[in-house]
């Protein structure tokens, strides 16, 4: 009889831990998914104005863009990400 009641209390232990888990994950899954950092711009021109646009003094001076780095450990609480242990 008292192993049947061990039994029971570890399932429950395990099964609370396992639904507060997955409930912080889930808390926390909205963090993730909205600071992703990527936009979208849909250009509406045409591309021959495009190329009329880009002429080859403009190409020259043209300078990169800095792209944006995704670091993990901004978006993920640290422990739900191997990478920020």
């Amino acid at each position: 009889m008292a192993t049947r009641r061990r039994d029971w209390a570890a399932f429950a232990a395990v099964g609370t831990v396992a639904v507060c888990g997955a409930a912080w994950m889930a808390s926390a899954w909205d963090d993730v998914r909205r600071g992703n950092g990527v936009s979208v711009d849909r250009e509406t021109r045409s591309p021959e104005e495009i190329r009329r646009y880009w002429t080859p003094e403009r190409i020259r001076q043209a300078e990169p863009a800095d792209m944006p780095a995704w670091n993990p450990c901004d978006h993920f609480p640290s422990s739900l990400s191997p990478d920020c242990w």
